[in-house]
C-alpha cells in the first residue's frame, strides 16, 4: 500500500473560522483538500446568513491572532488594509468594572477590531489561494459514505442545493472534518452507521445580545477606540461593547444575562443603554446615526459534547469547533480556540505519518482527547463564571474550594481599575496568553490582597482628554 495515499484527500465541512483553520492545517499534510459550505463565499461588506452570531462583535484574542498570522502570513497587516483597527488594551480599550473605569496604561496586548465578515473574507481569500484547497458553496450535507466493514469513512453524501435535478452524489475522502458549528448533525451520522453518539452537557445562563451598526461621531476624538461594560455575576446582569469596525463605524452591543435580554427594537435599544450605570454609552449613543436597525441573538448557552468518551471512533472522521464545544460568547474565546484545535489536528497528523502509519487508524481518538485537553480551560472559565447567576440551568453547584477561587477572582476584578499590574495579568489569561493559575501568583496575589485605598482614583471616559498621562507598560512576574 501506498505511504500516502491515506493522504490523498480531505473534505472540512463548514466555513467557519474552525473550519477555515481547519482546512489551512490539512493543507500541510494532504493533496487535495475540500471546504464544504452551505453559504456563497464570504464577503467583506455582508454578513454570512448561515452565521447570524457573525452580526454580533468579535473580538479576536491574542493567542488567536498570534496562531491565524502564523497560518496566514501577512493577515494582520491585510486587516490592517482593508480597515482594522488596532487597540491597545491598557489605554485604547476603555473597560468599566464595578463602577470604576480602569486606569490608562500601556499593555503588552493589541488587538485588531473588525468585523466578522472582514475576518473571515480575508482568511478565506489566503486560504484559496494555496493550490490544493478547493471550496464547493451551496452544498446540503446528507451525512457520511462508510467502508463495508463499517469501521472507516470513505467520504460525505452531498446535495448541490442549486441543482434540484442533480440528486444525491457522493464525494470521496480520507479524512473528514465537521466544522459545521451548534447544528452539526455529526451525532446523528454516528448513529446512523452504528456508534454510540457523545455525551453533552449545558450551561445556560440565559445570556441574551442586542446589536447595532452606528456611524462614528465626527466629534468622537478621545484616545479610547473601545469601551466596555462588563456583566458582572450574580448582580450586574447589563452590559454593553462598542467595538470600532471598518468604515469609520461602531460595532455596539448590548448585553443580557439572567433572561435580561436587550430589546430589539429602537425605543427600548436606547432605554437599555441609558439604565446602565455609567452614562457615558447611552450619551455617545443618544445622537449617534444608526446605520442598521438593532439584531438579537439569544442561542449563547455553553454546550460540551464529549466525544473524547466515545467507547468507539469511525476512524477517518473527526469533529471540532463548535460542533464539539460551544461557549457563551460574551467571554470571546470561541475563535482563538478554535484556531488551537486545528493547530492540535496539526500535531495529531505529524505524529501520525511520524510513527509511519500507513493509514488514520487511531488519529480520531487521538484528536478528540487532545481537543478536550484545548478546551478544558475556557471551557472552565466560561462556565464557572455562568454557574453564577441564580438563574443558570444545567452545572454543578460549585464547591468550597471553587467558591474560594471565585471569591478571589472577584478581589481580582475589584482591584484591576486602581492596579495596572493586576490588570494587565488579566488580560493575558483573558486573551488565552497565560493560563488562570497565573493569577495566583505571589506577586499578583499581594497586589489583589493587599490594602485598597477607598478612593476613586480613575475617570470617566467622558472627561478624557488626548494627552492624558499614560502608565508605562507593568512588569508581570
Amino acid at each position: 500500500m501506498n505511504p500516502e495515499s491515506a493522504y490523498s484527500h480531505a473534505i472540512v465541512i463548514g466555513g467557519s473560522i474552525a473550519g477555515l483553520t481547519a482546512a489551512r492545517v490539512l493543507s500541510d499534510h494532504f493533496a487535495q483538500v475540500t471546504l464544504i459550505e452551505r453559504d456563497g463565499p464570504p464577503d467583506a461588506a455582508t454578513f454570512r446568513k448561515g452565521a447570524p452570531q457573525t452580526r454580533h462583535p468579535h473580538a479576536l484574542l491574542a493567542k488567536g491572532e498570534a496562531i491565524l498570522e502564523e497560518m496566514f502570513p501577512g493577515l494582520v497587516q491585510e486587516l490592517k488594509a482593508g480597515g482594522g483597527i488596532p487597540a491597545n488594551f491598557g489605554n485604547e480599550a476603555g473597560l468599566y468594572i464595578n463602577g470604576q473605569w480602569c486606569q490608562s496604561f500601556t499593555s503588552a496586548i493589541t488587538t485588531i477590531a473588525c468585523s466578522r465578515p472582514l475576518l473571515e473574507s480575508t482568511i478565506y481569500r489566503k486560504l484559496t489561494a494555496l493550490p490544493n484547497v478547493q471550496v464547493l458553496h451551496g452544498q446540503e450535507m446528507l451525512g457520511l459514505s462508510v467502508d463495508d466493514t463499517q469501521t472507516r469513512v470513505t467520504g460525505v453524501r452531498l446535495l448541490d442545493r442549486g441543482d434540484t435535478a442533480g440528486g444525491e452524489r457522493t464525494l470521496s475522502a480520507n479524512l473528514v472534518v465537521d466544522a459545521s458549528g451548534r447544528g452539526s448533525h455529526a451525532p446523528q451520522w454516528l448513529e446512523e452507521w452504528g456508534y454510540v453518539p457523545p455525551t453533552e452537557t449545558m450551561v445556560n445562563a440565559f445570556t441574551g445580545y442586542s446589536t447595532r451598526i452606528y456611524r462614528k461621531p465626527a466629534y468622537y476624538t478621545s484616545e479610547w477606540k473601545m469601551l466596555y461594560m462588563m456583566t458582572m455575576a450574580p448582580h450586574t446582569p447589563r452590559g454593553v461593547i462598542i467595538i470600532p469596525m471598518e468604515g469609520d463605524r461602531w460595532h455596539v452591543c448590548l448585553i443580557g444575562v439572567g433572561g435580561d435580554y436587550p430589546p430589539t427594537d429602537e425605543a427600548g435599544f436606547l432605554e437599555f443603554a441609558r439604565s446602565l450605570p455609567s452614562p457615558v454609552f447611552y450619551d455617545l449613543l443618544k445622537d449617534a446615526e444608526p446605520l442598521t436597525a438593532p439584531y438579537g441573538y439569544r442561542t449563547a448557552e455553553n454546550r460540551m459534547r464529549f466525544y473524547e468518551k466515545l467507547p468507539r471512533y469511525l476512524d477517518g472522521f473527526v469533529v471540532t469547533g463548535d460542533a464539539v464545544y460551544a461557549f457563551n460568547p460574551v467571554y470571546g474565546q470561541g475563535m482563538s480556540t478554535a484556531a488551537m484545535a486545528a493547530v492540535t489536528l496539526g500535531g495529531c497528523l505529524k505524529e501520525q505519518r511520524r510513527q509511519g502509519s500507513q493509514s488514520l487508524d487511531g488519529l480520531a481518538q487521538r484528536f478528540q482527547k487532545k481537543l478536550a485537553g484545548v478546551t478544558a480551560g475556557p471551557w472552565q472559565m466560561a462556565t464557572g463564571q455562568d454557574i453564577r447567576w441564580p438563574t443558570t440551568q444545567g452545572g454543578q453547584a460549585p464547591d468550597p474550594v471553587t467558591r474560594l477561587i471565585q471569591g478571589y477572582l472577584d478581589k481580582v476584578l475589584m482591584v484591576m481599575p486602581r492596579d495596572p499590574l493586576v490588570a494587565e495579568a488579566f488580560f493575558h489569561v483573558q486573551n488565552m496568553l497565560k493560563v488562570p493559575q497565573s493569577l495566583f501568583h505571589p506577586k499578583i496575589l499581594w497586589h489583589v490582597l493587599k490594602p485598597q485605598p477607598r478612593t476613586q482614583t480613575t475617570q470617566p471616559v467622558s472627561v478624557r482628554r488626548l494627552g492624558d498621562p499614560v502608565l508605562a507598560q507593568p512588569s508581570l512576574p
